[in-house]
């Protein structure tokens, strides 16, 4: 479906100069540095994945994402979509792709979402009781019937947001791209959709590549996660690898009825609590007495207390 080569991807920047003359001589010759966004990426993504790309902001998220839906071409390396180079920008491998950009819109702010939607109809040659079929059954999954009619500037950001997925999807899409889609949304919004993404990758198997910097996304829609760093492949691994991967020992939390008990004292963080390295206390288990407990847990780590550690170690 999709398979990445040795993919690099370098943009040219410049610094504005200081001043006046600065100015000057930024006009008649500027000073370019080139700028690596992506290094030697390599991976392959399966028919009907739902992959979720994590990094921190500038690590190269939203640059792949327009790079496999063909908005520019690597500088170097070979990226293949359904068999298309996405740069080439084929009709043959465009209609079969859905994106949404969440800082972007296609709808017509002035008029009703029917409006792009029968403009989409034309540019995708659908069918007109394909097309009425499919919009009945997206806004019905997406309970947004009711707003079809109502101009886009007056639909809330949770609303306006079904209808981009929506317009994203009338086509039928082999493939489908998010980028940030859930960003600034509440969190009833958020789950809707986290639900219909979900129920449309299972029965239409479409392929779905997500960005987010909601880890609560990336768990329970993803079913794989490659993580970038500095334009690299940090990690390629499905949720459940990469927090047996990553994830830290814990300290056992307990808190007894009364005293602590006196060969535990060296673990004492307050009056009846102590707090006991996880390898420690498989030793010491069959000496405590259980009726003596008033308490005991043991705090896992979250998918975002490991992406956020790894962000950091990764600079």
């Amino acid at each position: 479906m999709i398979e990445a080569k040795d993919i690099h991807y370098i943009y040219q920047t410049f610094e504005k100069s200081d001043g006046f003359l600065g100015s000057i001589k930024d006009f008649i010759k500027r000073e370019y540095q080139a700028v690596v966004a992506l290094d030697k990426l390599n991976f392959t993504i399966k028919e009907g994945e739902f992959v979720g790309l994590l990094g921190a902001n500038g690590a190269g998220k939203t640059t792949l994402i327009k790079l496999m839906t063909g908005i520019l071409s690597p500088t170097s390396g070979e990226l293949l979509c359904n068999g298309f180079n996405p740069y080439l920008r084929q009709p043959q491998y465009l209609k079969h792709i859905g994106v949404v950009l969440g800082q972007k819109s296609q709808l017509i702010w002035d008029l009703p979402a029917k409006e792009t939607l029968e403009m989409l109809k034309v540019i995708y040659d659908i069918e007109q009781h394909k097309y009425e079929q499919r919009v009945a059954e997206l806004c019905e999954l997406l309970n947004v019937s009711h707003k079809l009619q109502v101009p886009v500037r007056k639909l809330s950001l949770g609303e306006r947001i079904k209808f981009e997925i929506i317009c994203a999807l009338i086509h039928s899409p082999k493939l489908l791209f998010l980028d940030e889609p859930t960003i600034g949304l509440d969190i009833t919004s958020q789950k809707s959709i986290r639900q219909f993404l979900k129920s449309i990758n299972q029965k239409e198997n479409v392929t779905i590549i997500l960005t987010s910097h909601y880890m609560q996304d990336i768990e329970e829609m993803c079913q794989r996660v490659i993580v970038l760093s500095k334009g690299c492949i940090l990690d390629d691994l499905s949720i459940d690898e990469i927090k047996q991967k990553y994830t830290v020992k814990r300290d056992i939390i307990i808190t007894f009825k009364a005293e602590v008990p006196e060969f535990l004292e060296s673990y004492q963080l307050q009056d009846t609590v102590v707090s006991i390295p996880e390898e420690e206390y498989q030793t010491l288990a069959s000496q405590i007495d259980l009726m003596t407990i008033r308490s005991m847990n043991q705090e896992e780590s979250t998918l975002e207390d490991i992406i956020f550690r790894l962000f950091n170690e990764n600079g």
